[in-house]
């Protein structure tokens, strides 16, 4: 068995759709299987698939294929079922100067922005491949980030959203 083969006849491009149907399930399990059911997958059928991608994703041997293939397919099933979360690339600096100052973190930068962790990893998905593409823009990132943070870290409040 491969790290990517199906688990229980799901592959793990109909796993990443479903579970971005389930982005606001809260990780109420019950509500999961009924998104699930909706989409034609019984409820064993489903348990037995999140819990095979899960322990996958837990296996050091396989987290790192199943994540790297993962990812894009849940971005590109996000992008599909719902709106897109967005940020300007000043709002990025912004929030991610938020996580990595030492007076705050991703819950305090979440509510300031009004984002739940689905919208944050929309966001920062999107900068990341930008930054990571353009060594100019990486280098401006890591600049502006490091101002951003310094300031945050000497006592100065949140920016509000540009």
């Amino acid at each position: 068995m491969g790290a990517l083969d199906p688990v229980a006849g799901i592959s793990l491009e109909r796993y990443a759709d479903l579970c971005a149907q389930m982005r606001d399930s809260g990780g109420d399990l019950e509500k999961c299987a009924a998104v699930a059911a909706a989409n034609g997958v019984d409820r064993e059928t489903w348990t037995a698939a999140m819990n095979g991608w899960n322990a996958r994703m837990a296996d050091p041997s396989t987290a790192g294929a199943v994540a790297t293939a993962y990812l894009p397919l849940y971005q590109a099933a996000l992008a599909r079922h719902g709106p897109v979360a967005s940020a300007s690339f000043d709002d990025f600096v912004r929030m991610s100067a938020m996580l990595q100052s030492a007076r705050h973190g991703l819950d305090a930068m979440l509510r300031h922005y009004g984002l739940d962790a689905v919208g944050w990893s929309q966001v920062s998905m999107h900068w990341v491949t930008a930054i990571t593409k353009d060594m100019t823009l990486g280098a401006k990132f890591g600049a502006a980030c490091a101002a951003e943070r310094s300031r945050l870290d000497a006592g100065g409040p949140p920016a509000p959203r540009a």
